[in-house]
């Protein structure tokens, strides 16, 4: 590793016992930033500067402007923690704070279903999957669809399972 980035052996081994040690290390410095980003727009939205729907814009904006990088480092982070156990406490914590997220967003558009947070986050990992996977030019409004069409989903469901709660009879 010292090697690849230039520099001399002793000045990893210095601050890291092992490859694994220094990986980690960068995971944790990753997830950090990310949970920064992550506080950064949750800011944007508790000051009410988006109406409910900006917020889906402003999101799919800010996936937009995210550099393949950083879309490719954070899917490697998941692998590298599913491998490595004491990592996943980092992995965990990004994905509650991101589902956190979700649903306050899924709130401000009057969605309450407590699944629908995780649904809406696995929904854009795996767009952002897909993103890094395909060679063809990404259609981010496909994104923006796609979570509005969840969000009226979750509106629509939540409407439609209260009508028949108590009445079991055929309708």
């Amino acid at each position: 590793m010292a090697a690849a980035a230039g520099v001399p052996h002793s000045s990893t081994t210095y601050f890291f016992d092992s490859l694994d040690d220094m990986i980690g290390e960068a995971v944790a410095h990753a997830m950090a930033a990310e949970l920064e980003r992550l506080e950064q727009f949750r800011s944007v939205l508790v000051s009410g500067a988006n109406s409910p729907g900006a917020a889906i814009d402003e999101f799919v904006e800010i996936v937009r402007s995210q550099s393949q990088d950083h879309t490719v480092a954070q899917f490697e982070i998941y692998l590298f923690a599913s491998r490595h156990p004491a990592l996943r406490v980092h992995v965990e914590k990004i994905l509650d704070e991101t589902r956190a997220l979700a649903a306050a967003v899924l709130q401000t558009n009057g969605v309450t279903d407590p699944h629908a947070a995780a649904a809406v986050v696995a929904l854009i990992d795996g767009f952002a999957l897909h993103r890094i996977a395909r060679s063809e030019e990404v259609q981010f409004q496909s994104l923006a669809h796609a979570l509005r069409a969840a969000i009226v989903g979750f509106v629509t469901l939540a409407a439609t399972s209260s009508l028949g709660e108590g009445d079991h009879s055929p309708a």
